[in-house]
């Protein structure tokens, strides 16, 4: 089977030679003057001959290079890097031919290098049309997280009470590992991204509407997560450690080697944590029978639950770059990732009757291991061809996940605490692996003076097993024996082809890009157990058109449309996925269905030396809506929780962004979401999910220069209370600060961070439905985490800004 897709994948890969089509073009390479080292990110400016106005622009890339598209005339070119003198070259343009300015040295001021180390950081939150660009390093409550408490902390990012990464309301969200789906978010991506570690982080991609070079999944958008590795020649990289309270000690390494053919590189982080935390909960029942459990049909509960998530994790990423002569260059990668966790968690349960007399005790004691393993192999090929922007990339990726969980469970019963003994053992092991190849290409052609087209493919081969295995006893002296109504064997086949084409072009001050993607699913699970085969294959097609008009230099408006998916993921189908508390279940419906997004969003971006600042609506159209349904409590006060396609939503929003220095001492970034959501929808005649939302989050990250080599931040969220279809979420607030000062000549930086500094990011829900009421309150961990970080740089320099000289805003599509 791996045939056919291995030989069309190379032939494409090395048989496509098209010759591009030659504008007017100004080329050159830029340099230090004394040690010819090459130039990143310097500014290069073409400006008229007449008036020295500025016509048009770029920057230079990872080698110094520069190739800019003009119209013939004459010009000066005008280059431009921070802690350097500026140059001027006077040069003519013909029509249809290419001039190039040769290698440009640029003289050192060595006298300005203190300040402008400082102006040279990479800006926080960087903002373009199509995606918010994040550089988590410049946030100081980050030092020590992990990649689950870094996207808690960006705009328009919140999770849930389960830990579930959501996305300006949505969990629909896809993430990625470098532009690509990754061993590192694993099988279940909560506690995947739990196990992350934020060190091993350069920056996150949110991206709202994506286009059609991208994957259709994910409703609300994209998540996607870069990480670390550098190409600088010589040897350089970065050591970190840190440790913090409640129990979180690790160390990182992330270094580079680079010769002339060839880069090294490695990322390594270990980390143990102990992280505390639970909730409590005040639940009535109202059932039409008497409950077993209780004797009762009328009862209250009060549900206590306490934990502690303790474990190891190891992750580890190298390879090489080859660079095979000027314009191709071979990238081979192993990641692997281990994780070792002692899971402790403690369930209790008072009932009461009416009168408020105790009525029983119940207390469940779960202790669980859960051994996780990643591996990922890739080999990615780029070729970049002499103009600039056309290029062939081709990549190869297999990975392997395996996860088992084993749990210890005792229950006590009594009529209260001090009375309870044990009354039932159990245990229960869930044993889940995964095997996914992928394999992708992408061809970029430009035309004309500004025109692009883009093709590409990709195939994706998953398969995913799961043996869920539930067994138990009534004392010590018994054998177990399997509960057969919990037990499942589960396999799970997912094929998806898809191939894309994009066309751009640029007419004076509008630039337009239309693009459609082609998916074709093939879907089969079966149920072992009970030999029940289930299959879906459908073919669709996810359109995106994008239009932009620039207002001036510094204004730009943009309107777009994307249509995306949302396959049922395994855990969604599997019939049964859940034992630990045995009140409430979590169960999966292999009948479930797709359900598909029409997004549109209208932006603006302003930008200028100072600020840069995003105004956008949106508005979100679901059919065949998934939802977790909570079903009424049955005949021993037990729920079951659902998914179902129950109907549609509507999501209609306004977001702002912010990026202000208003200082040479401080700086700041805000966010700001607001939104109106619409669900109408139902399971059968009996449960009514219809249910209408006004909303919105906020966050506010105010930054403070406190000396030449002292910085500090103080980060505000706040969300608003929500409306949702069988209950509400309260609102929850949170406040995070950081100071670092480097040390060692700016070699090193020692940074002390405090998240949830008093304690308040509790998500506080209700859920309200026929025969049942409850409020609670519920935290992952429990605050304020305490951290202090130490990094030390070798042969590193800050990092230096990245802007896009044609815009004045910030750098554009990656795509993959």
């Amino acid at each position: 089977m791996l045939k056919k897709f291995f030989f069309p994948f190379f032939l494409f890969v090395f048989t496509v030679e098209l010759s591009a089509q030659s504008g007017s073009l100004v080329s050159g390479q830029v340099v230090d003057g004394d040690t010819k080292e090459v130039l990143e990110y310097a500014t290069v400016s073409l400006l008229a001959s007449e008036d020295e106005s500025l016509v048009t622009g770029g920057v230079t890339d990872a080698d110094g290079q520069f190739s800019i598209s003009i119209e013939p005339g004459s010009y000066i070119a005008r280059i431009q890097f921070i802690t350097y003198g500026s140059r001027d070259i006077p040069v003519t343009v013909a029509k249809g031919n290419q001039s190039s300015l040769g290698m440009i040295g640029l003289e050192s001021m060595s006298e300005e290098l203190e300040e402008v180390v400082v102006r040279g950081e990479k800006t926080q939150m960087e903002l373009t049309l199509d995606k918010k660009v994040y550089n988590v390093g410049q946030d100081l409550s980050n030092l020590g997280g992990s990649a689950t408490d870094i996207l808690a902390n960006l705009p328009s990012v919140t999770t849930d009470v389960e830990g579930n990464v959501e996305l300006r309301g949505s969990s629909n969200v896809k993430i990625l590992i470098d532009g690509k789906p990754s061993g590192l978010v694993g099988l279940s991506s909560n506690d995947a991204l739990r196990q992350l570690q934020g060190n091993l982080i350069e920056r996150i991609e949110i991206i709202t509407n994506p286009s059609a070079r991208y994957d259709a999944e994910g409703m609300a958008g994209i998540i996607n997560i870069i990480l670390k590795k550098d190409s600088k020649k010589g040897v350089n990289g970065s050591f970190q450690v840190n440790t913090g309270y409640p129990h979180n000690h690790g160390a990182s390494v992330n270094m580079n080697l680079r010769r002339d053919w060839i880069n090294f590189f490695i990322n390594y982080g270990v980390n143990y944590r102990n992280a505390p935390g639970g909730g409590s909960a005040k639940q009535r029942y109202d059932l039409d029978a008497p409950a077993t459990t209780t004797g009762l049909s009328q009862y209250t509960t009060d549900l206590r639950r306490s934990h502690d998530r303790a474990g190891l994790s190891n992750n580890v990423r190298f390879g090489a770059d080859f660079f095979i002569g000027e314009q191709s260059q071979i990238t081979a990668a192993f990641l692997y990732r281990y994780s070792d966790e002692l899971n402790e968690t403690v369930l209790k349960y008072y009932d009461y009757d009416l009168s408020g007399n105790s009525i029983g005790y119940t207390r469940r004691n779960d202790e669980e291991n859960e051994g996780d393993e990643n591996l990922e192999y890739s080999i990615n090929y780029t070729r970049n061809f002499a103009r600039k922007e056309h290029k062939l990339t081709a990549d190869i990726q297999y990975q392997n996940n395996y996860e088992v969980e084993k749990s210890d469970i005792i229950q006590y019963v009594g009529m209260s605490s001090a009375d309870a003994t044990a009354s039932l053992f159990q245990k229960v092991k869930n044993d889940e692996g995964e095997d996914r190849l992928m394999i992708q290409s992408d061809y970029i052609h430009p035309f004309g003076a500004d025109g692009k087209f883009e093709l590409g493919f990709r195939s994706t081969i998953r398969n995913v097993k799961n043996i869920y295995d539930v067994a138990q006893k009534e004392n010590e002296v018994d054998a177990y024996t399997p509960l057969a109504a919990f037990s499942t064997d589960f396999a799970y086949d997912e094929r998806v082809h898809a191939a894309y084409g994009i066309v751009s072009n640029k007419y004076e001050k509008f630039s337009w890009q239309v693009g459609v993607r082609s998916e074709m699913t093939d879907i089969g699970t079966i149920q072992k157990e009970s030999e029940v085969e289930r299959s879906w294959k459908y073919v669709n097609f996810f359109p995106s058109v994008f239009g932009t008009y620039k207002i001036g230099k510094d204004l730009q408006l943009q309107l777009s449309y994307s249509r995306r998916i949302n396959r049922p993921r395994f855990r969604e189908l599997n019939p049964f996925s859940s034992f630990s508390d045995n009140r409430n279940f979590w169960v999966g419906n292999p009948e479930l269905q797709p359900e598909f997004t029409d997004s549109y969003e209208f932006g603006l971006l302003k930008s200028s030396n100072k600020f840069t600042l995003y105004y956008g609506v949106y508005y979100r159209y679901t059919d065949d809506l998934i939802r977790r349904v909570t079903l009424v409590p049955n005949e021993n006060g037990e729920r079951y929780r659902r998914p179902y396609n129950i109907g549609e939503r509507s999501d209609l929003g306004l977001e702002a962004n912010l990026s202000f220095e208003a200082s040479s001492w401080y700086r700041m970034a805000g966010n700001f979401n607001f939104y109106h959501g619409q669900t109408k929808g139902a399971v059968g005649d009996s449960i009514n999910l219809s249910a209408k939302t006004i909303t919105f989050n906020t966050r506010l990250s105010n930054n403070f220069k406190l000396g030449p080599q002292t910085d500090a931040q103080l980060n505000i969220n706040y969300r608003a209370p929500q409306k949702v279809s069988q209950g509400r979420r309260d609102y929850m607030a949170s406040v995070d600060m950081g100071v670092s000062r480097d040390v060692f000549n700016k070699k090193g930086t020692l940074a002390f961070s405090a998240t949830d500094l008093f304690n308040t990011r509790k998500y506080r829900f209700e859920t309200e439905i026929e025969g049942f009421y409850e409020r609670g309150t519920w935290q992952w961990r429990r605050g304020p985490s305490l951290q202090l970080t130490f990094t030390y740089r070798l042969n590193q320099k800050k990092l230096r800004p990245q802007r896009d000289g044609n815009n004045g805003g910030f750098g554009g599509d990656d795509g993959f």
